[in-house]
């Protein structure tokens, strides 16, 4: 029996999606080139790397794409039709990496361990960042330059660079940037799963449904604690929702390290006023499905904001840690500014007062919600 070995579907180890002979199968789709792609960091940066995907395939049509990561960011890649290959980092995963050949390595994350791992793939062109002997992470190409310079000066990080996260990075890898979106392509059942848990929240008791549903991201990694409002003032924007906008219900959305924040969010209001509290211990995967569910989302600088980015929710977002300009909201929200002086700082902890998530007004909030709440049509699910 025959074979076609270069075609991006075989792998010689169970039929492929097809089911039926090479030969003279339409689906034959031969691999031009073979790209790998390795983003194994934070969360939220691993989803932001997939606007990649779109710039790869236009650059190399036909080309087969392995996407290298931790186990932890499987979830955020899972079933997305842009990536042939996801290959998680882990002691028996290590001998496959060594063996594989690629045409192009793209290496998104500047860090010891990524660049090392870079350094190690074999491919005949390599973009992005390695580590050189000494333990120095480097750019691989001058494309690259950019990119590592804004991450070397505060200044041309804070107040000089516009350039989003997604235009550096497709840059740095030298390809054509065009603003394309992230990626995250939910399965059949995960949407029906959607829907089904949007239909619930909307209901209520004695009376007709809810005529809408608010989401709010309640926390952020706990490497920066400064990204998420107190339990107080999360308790104040909860209250002006159900005042300022009496049809919509709100839905708290969290991982588990926020199970304790919102127990005690949720139990300051009655059973009745309007405020779901969704499972936090289920993993990322049903946590996203449950803000897919939602309208629109209200976060801070976190995975959570990147998540409604990738499921192209209309949001709300403040700013005091990180850098407003390096996020893109794709036309589909509005940024607040904190109101301190000491805006951006990018650290993990902090002395001065007040803080920048008590400087974020419930006005401003206010004002944003009716904002985008006018300026988009809703229906739950992937907003286009």
């Amino acid at each position: 029996m025959a074979y076609r070995f270069d075609c991006k579907y075989f792998t010689g180890y169970k039929p492929c999606a097809w089911k039926r002979p090479c030969d003279g199968c339409p689906h034959y789709a031969p691999v031009t080139k073979r790209i790998a792609v390795l983003s194994l960091e934070a969360l939220g940066a691993v989803l932001r790397s997939t606007c990649l995907l779109p710039a790869i395939k236009r650059e190399w049509p036909g080309c087969h794409v392995t996407w290298i990561t931790y186990p932890n960011a499987k979830a955020l890649l899972d079933n997305n039709q842009a990536i042939d290959r996801l290959l998680v980092v882990d002691p028996t995963t290590q001998a496959v990496l060594d063996h594989l050949k690629f045409d192009v390595l793209l290496a998104v994350d500047k860090s010891i361990e990524a660049g090392a791992l870079a350094e190690r793939i074999q491919a005949t062109d390599k973009r992005g960042f390695g580590l050189d002997g000494n333990g120095v992470i480097r750019p691989l190409n001058a494309e690259a330059n950019y990119q590592y310079d804004v991450g070397l000066s505060d200044e041309l990080k804070f107040f000089i660079n516009q350039k989003a996260e997604t235009q550096q990075i497709t840059e740095s890898m030298a390809l054509k940037w065009q603003r394309d979106p992230y990626g995250l392509d939910l399965r059949d059942h995960e949407i029906a799963e959607v829907a089904s848990r949007r239909a619930g929240m909307l209901r209520r008791t004695g009376g007709k449904d809810w005529g809408g549903i608010i989401g709010y991201n309640t926390g952020c990694s706990l490497l920066y604690p400064y990204k998420k409002f107190s339990v107080e003032r999360s308790i104040e924007v909860i209250q002006m929702w159900r005042e300022a906008f009496p049809d919509r219900a709100v839905a708290l959305l969290g991982g588990r390290e926020d199970t304790e924040r919102q127990t005690a969010m949720k139990a300051a209001f009655a059973d009745d006023f309007g405020v779901i509290n969704t499972p936090t211990t289920g993993g990322l995967r049903s946590g996203l499905l449950w803000m897919d569910a939602t309208d629109i989302v209200l976060s801070g600088c976190s995975l959570g904001l990147h998540i409604a980015i990738a499921l192209k929710k209309p949001v709300i977002t403040w700013f005091g840690v990180s850098c407003s300009q390096e996020v893109d909201l794709y036309g589909r929200g509005v940024k607040i500014q904190a109101n301190v002086g000491c805006s951006p700082c990018w650290k993990k902890s902090c002395n001065n007062e007040p803080k920048c998530f008590n400087e974020v007004s419930v006005e401003a909030i206010r004002a944003a919600t009716a904002d985008v709440l006018s300026n988009h049509v809703f229906s739950g699910g992937n907003q286009k």
